[in-house]
């Protein structure tokens, strides 16, 4: 059971990817959650979501582990800016 925790592991962390979702923001306007699983990942994510340029609202992290093994997910939330 560790090996295939492990493997899988292991897997997810090669393969991290982002995700964005639409939100309204703070000051009520359009804005997008980004969240990924290294926080590379959300500013490339920000980036094509946004059509280059954005600018962060704010952003959290959260770690995790288990049986010796962390992972982590970021979170972005940023405003596209023209």
């Amino acid at each position: 059971m560790k090996i295939a925790f492990h493997i899988f592991l292991m897997f997810v962390l090669v393969n991290s990817c982002a995700s964005s979702n639409k939100i309204i923001g703070p000051d009520g306007s359009e804005h997008q959650l980004i969240t990924c699983e290294g926080i590379q990942y959300c500013y490339e994510e920000a980036t094509k979501v946004c059509g280059g340029k954005y600018k962060i609202v704010n952003s959290t992290s959260k770690t995790e582990g288990y049986n010796g093994i962390t992972s982590s997910e970021e979170s972005l939330l940023v405003k596209c800016v023209k």
